[in-house]
């Protein structure tokens, strides 16, 4: 069987603060590595949705209610559902290491 898991994939976590919440594979190991001894991957998604914004709103309330908050995190595999979609993206190689999490 293929890995399903892959980088660009979109998935919902399923366990922990961020449960429920879409989010986009950058990075994964499927085999694991010496201090993960299971499948993992770094994901990164949207941890606060903007809110929704009338007419009547002004300017700053607008502003605030736009605003939107990311996170990066690994996770198991097993804690990761995937969908059918894919994002093309081009990620650096040379940013994404252990030590930049």
């Amino acid at each position: 069987m293929g890995r399903i898991i892959k980088q660009g994939k979109i998935v919902l976590v399923l366990n922990g603060r961020h449960a429920g919440k879409k989010a986009v594979i950058i990075s994964n190991q499927d085999e694991g590595t010496g201090d993960r001894l299971y499948g993992h991957a770094l994901v990164v998604g949207i941890e606060r949705y903007p809110k929704p914004i009338t007419k009547s709103m002004g300017k700053k309330k607008q502003n605030k209610r736009n605003k939107l908050k990311p996170f990066v995190k690994v996770y198991n595999c097993n804690h990761l559902l995937p969908t059918r979609y894919i994002l093309d993206l081009q990620v650096d190689k040379d940013l994404i290491n252990k030590n930049s999490i």
